[in-house]
C-alpha cells in the first residue's frame, strides 16, 4: 500500500530552486534512504514533506489525502513526524520532558514513555539529564524517540549520522533496527553510503534538486550509487 505519493514537487529558497520536479512513492512499512551531496535538496525535500518548508509546485498525498494547506502541526496529528537536522531538542529540558512534550501531540498507538524506554534502553538512565548535557549520539536517540512519541505512521529523519562518532552511529542504528522490526515507515537522509545501502530497502539519490537514481538497494552496486551521486550518467528509475 502506498502511504505517501509526491508528484512533481518543487521547493525554493528565494531564487534558488532547491527541489525540482521530484516524484516518488513511499510504501507503508518501507525504509527509504535519501542520499546526495551537500546542497542536493535532501533537507529541503524532507522539510517540505513535513510541512516545515513551503511547497512551490506539485502535490503531496499522504494516506490518500492531499496535504495542500495542511500545517506542520496538523501533519504531526495525522501521523507525519520529522527528526530535524541538528536534533533541535529543548536544551534546558530533561530527556523525559522532551519526550513528554511530544506525547501531548500523540496519536493513539503503541508508543508512550514506557515503550519508548524499552525500545531505547540507553535513554532510561538519562531520563533526568538535561538535553544540553547529552552527547551527540544520545541527542540523536532522544530526537528519534521524541518523534516516535507522536505515534507516527511516517517517520522522516534528517542526517542520521552527521557529526556523530562511530560508536554513537552504531548506537543510533541499533535503535533504528528496532523500528525496522516494528514495520515502521521511514524516510531517512544519510551521508554514509554504506549505512544507507545496508539499512534501507530502496535509495533515492538527489542531484541539484532532481532525482537521478531511484532503485532497490538489493543488487545495487556502490559504483552505480557513486556514479549517480556525482552526476556521471543518467538515472536508473524503477
Amino acid at each position: 500500500m502506498t502511504l505517501l505519493r509526491a508528484t512533481d514537487l518543487g521547493a525554493r529558497h528565494g531564487l534558488l530552486n532547491a527541489v525540482r520536479g521530484v516524484s516518488f512513492d513511499v510504501a507503508e512499512g518501507e525504509i527509504l534512504a535519501l542520499i546526495g551531496a551537500n546542497g542536493a535538496g535532501k533537507t529541503t525535500l524532507l522539510r517540505t514533506l513535513a510541512g516545515a518548508h513551503p511547497l512551490s509546485t506539485g502535490t503531496i498525498v499522504y494516506a490518500d489525502e492531499d496535504l495542500a494547506g495542511v500545517a506542520a502541526h496538523d501533519r504531526v496529528r495525522r501521523g507525519i513526524a520529522l527528526v530535524p537536522e541538528g536534533r533541535k531538542l529543548f536544551p534546558e529540558m530533561t530527556v523525559e520532558e522532551n519526550l513528554l512534550v511530544a506525547g501531548h501531540r500523540a496519536r493513539p498507538g503503541r508508543w508512550n514513555l514506557d515503550t519508548i524506554l524499552e525500545a531505547f534502553p540507553a535513554l532510561r538512565p538519562l531520563r533526568g539529564r538535561l538535553a544540553s548535557r547529552l552527547s551527540g549520539g544520545q541527542q540523536q536517540a532522544t530526537a528519534i524517540a521524541r518523534a516516535l512519541m507522536t505515534n507516527p505512521r511516517l517517520l522522516l529523519i534528517d542526517e542520521v549520522s552527521l557529526g556523530l562518532s562511530p560508536k554513537a552511529v552504531e548506537e543510533v542504528y541499533a535503535n533504528l533496527a528496532a523500528l525496522h522490526d516494528d514495520d515502521a515507515t521511514v524516510v531517512l537522509v544519510e551521508q554514509d553510503l554504506n549505512r544507507a545501502l545496508s539499512t534501507a530497502g530502496r535509495v533515492i539519490c538527489l542531484l541539484e534538486g532532481r532525482i537521478v537514481l531511484d532503485a532497490p538497494t538489493a543488487g545495487l552496486t556502490r559504483d552505480e550509487v557513486v556514479t549517480a551521486y556525482f552526476g556521471f550518467n543518467a538515472a536508473r528509475q524503477p
